[in-house]
């Protein structure tokens, strides 16, 4: 039986795409909207913030995932960074280089001179795990710089959406034949 060549990968990964901007919109108006409007004063729901851009990001990275396997299937784990490694080279070294390129000038690491996606994705490998379980005592403590990881997911979303392109198609109108 020869295996189909039907791209499984470009259906899915554009569904992870949009769920992943979806999370990210949220995120955006929660940060917009009044405190008072969520019945929350920021200090109370800080903790989501996180915990949802990681779900966000684990989406977008899976949904490179599948275009560059070709699979309906994605893995099921929350790490980050493993999830950028089981990327194809080619996508890898793209986002590393677009990361480089649109991100680290804006949100420089003076502490490392080989600043790259690897990076931002290790610092916050675990982010939705661990603020999901905010109320864990740790030994160390965690942290989430907030603006470097929103530009690095809205620079991932973008560079995924350049893959395909999204036309809007309308039935046509029969036209009846002239007599």
């Amino acid at each position: 039986m020869q295996k189909s060549s039907q791209f499984h990968g470009l259906s899915t990964g554009v569904k992870l795409e949009k769920q992943a901007r979806s999370i990210l919109k949220q995120i955006h108006a929660m940060a917009k909207a009044d405190a008072h409007e969520f019945g929350l004063r920021h200090e109370e729901h800080s903790g989501v913030e996180p915990m949802l851009l990681a779900l966000s990001m684990e989406f977008a990275l899976k949904a490179w995932f599948v275009w560059d396997h070709n699979t309906l299937k994605t893995k099921r784990i929350h790490d980050l960074l493993k999830l950028f490694e089981l990327l194809g080279d080619t996508s890898k070294e793209r986002l590393d280089r677009e990361f480089r390129k649109n991100v680290a000038p804006h949100h420089p690491d003076f502490l490392r001179s080989d600043y790259g996606i690897r990076d931002v994705l290790c610092q916050h490998a675990n982010a939705f795990v661990e603020w999901r379980y905010i109320h864990e005592k740790r030994e160390h403590g965690i942290s989430f710089n907030f603006t470097t990881f929103v530009a690095t997911l809205e620079m991932v979303l973008d560079e995924f959406a350049t893959l395909y392109r999204s036309e809007l198609i309308s039935p046509q109108r029969e036209v009846p034949p002239r007599t």
